[in-house]
């Protein structure tokens, strides 16, 4: 088998320095926080003033 072929049958744990300092900089970061302050009002619901208010504005809409 080719080398090409063996990189993406390795798992990823295996191909990355733990030790490396941005791998330990990312085990550090507190994700759940962060998800929960940015990617979690993209995903709450919207009121419907909301809604119009957004396409009022968004140029494309109009």
């Amino acid at each position: 088998m080719s080398d090409t072929a063996d990189f993406f049958r390795s798992r990823l744990d295996q191909m990355i320095d733990l030790r490396h300092p941005l791998a330990v900089l990312a085990s550090r970061m507190p994700w759940q926080e962060i998800e929960a302050s940015v990617i979690a009002p993209l995903w709450a619901p919207r009121s419907s003033s909301d809604a119009s208010a957004a396409s009022s504005s968004n140029p494309k809409t109009r």
